[in-house]
């Protein structure tokens, strides 16, 4: 049959993309290769002021964004002696976005007394000179012991109730309400981190941030449907999806339960909570998953 053979093929992928190392990178953590961070870029001041130039830094830090209704041409000046080139020469009327050297050298130090480190970036407005001033700062990290207890308790909910329902009927419904919350999760998780980038499509940005849940999504639905339809092929496909989010997409995401900097539209703390469920919450599916496979076929009814 038509829907067997679908099934059968995306299981081979999905498998085939939990065995491949390095299945996911970084850049697959949030879209336009955002990643969570200690520390975020501040502007403060430009100095002197120039009417109709603004500077500010967007993306939580990640990059430097200059707005030119000044008249003139504004020119971003490399490292003294430095032959670097992508630095942006941005005409009247114009905006222009990029990672300053200047910033992620101080991104990359260690963090200081006070939290906080002092940055400078030189521009040319026509023939006048001005620096961007601003600062790295290290705001507080997040509770991260509550959140590996979030994770913990995503993983032992499914877990237990699967191995102890795994004969039951309520077994395969927690099984699959488990696996629709860890799909559903990742998939909001995905929607506010496309919102980040400010100059790239949202569809492209949704797709970088998906990476191979575009293969995860549909596997576990359709698992998720097939076991509470009774079908012996469901709990398969649901400890296929669990372990494809829990093992390979979002292990790049655990960072942000660490560092207090997240590139997520809709608030850090609710993008942990996210994380936390896909992780546990996949994990908690292939344990359930797997005690349903020991017992056999259970009716649907």
């Amino acid at each position: 049959m038509a829907v067997e053979r679908i099934m059968r093929f995306l299981l081979l992928v999905a498998l085939t993309a939990l065995l491949l190392p390095g299945g996911a990178t970084p850049a697959l953590a949030h879209a336009g290769g955002l990643t969570s961070s200690s520390s975020e870029a501040r502007v403060l001041a430009i100095d002197p002021p120039v009417p109709g130039l603004d500077v500010r830094a967007v993306e939580f830090g990640a990059r430097l964004r200059v707005d030119n209704a000044t008249g003139d041409t504004v020119v971003v000046e490399p490292l003294p002696g430095s032959q670097l080139s992508g630095l942006p020469v941005v005409a009247p009327g114009g905006r222009a976005y990029w990672t300053d050297p200047r910033v992620t050298a101080a991104a990359a130090g260690e963090r200081p007394d006070g939290d906080r480190v002092a940055w400078a970036v030189p521009l040319r407005v026509g023939a006048t000179a001005v620096t961007v001033r601003g600062e790295q700062f290290w705001p507080p990290g997040p509770a991260t012991a509550q959140w590996v207890g979030v994770a913990l308790l995503a993983l032992a909910v499914p877990a237990v109730a699967g191995v102890l329902g795994a004969a039951r009927r309520w077994g395969r419904v927690v099984l699959a309400v488990a696996t629709v919350a860890v799909i559903g999760a990742h998939l909001v998780h995905v929607l506010g981190s496309a919102g980040v980038p400010e100059d790239q499509p949202y569809p492209l940005m949704l797709l970088s941030a998906a990476g191979y849940a575009l293969l995860g999504w549909p596997l576990g639905a359709v698992g998720a449907w097939l076991t509470v339809r009774g079908h012996a092929a469901g709990p398969l496909l649901c400890v296929a999806a669990g372990g494809l989010f829990a093992i390979v997409i979002t292990p790049v995401d655990a960072f942000t339960l660490v560092d207090a900097v997240v590139p997520y539209a809709w608030g850090a703390d609710l993008d942990r909570a996210l994380v936390a469920l896909t992780l546990g919450g996949g994990l908690g599916v292939v344990v359930a998953g797997m005690a349903v496979l020991r017992r056999g076929t259970v009716p649907a009814s």
